[in-house]
């Protein structure tokens, strides 16, 4: 993703079409405005890339939680309530 392209709002408006391109083609690009937060662009795919990442982190937490609490299984339980599910998913 890189750093960010900075851009007030109206420079912004000024050159709309060719930021979204740059957006687009993985660009990112920080808009700044007076009286309210600055806004981030970034390309769908880099949208897409950062939620797969944040699930996975989320995964792993919860993962790491559960290990910390005692909430574990065999490899034998595991196996037997991924075949369980999986033959609901028939």
């Amino acid at each position: 993703m890189g750093i960010p392209k900075i851009k007030n709002a109206t420079q912004f408006r000024e050159t709309l079409y060719d930021t979204l391109k740059k957006v687009a083609d993985g660009e990112s690009h920080l808009i700044t405005q007076k009286e309210n937060d600055a806004v981030i662009l970034i390309s769908q795919k880099e949208f897409d890339k950062l939620n797969q990442e944040r699930e996975m982190l989320r995964a792993i937490a919860i993962g790491a939680a559960e290990l910390e609490a005692g909430q574990t299984l065999s490899h034998g339980q595991a196996i037997k309530r991924l075949k369980a599910l999986k033959s609901k998913w028939k």
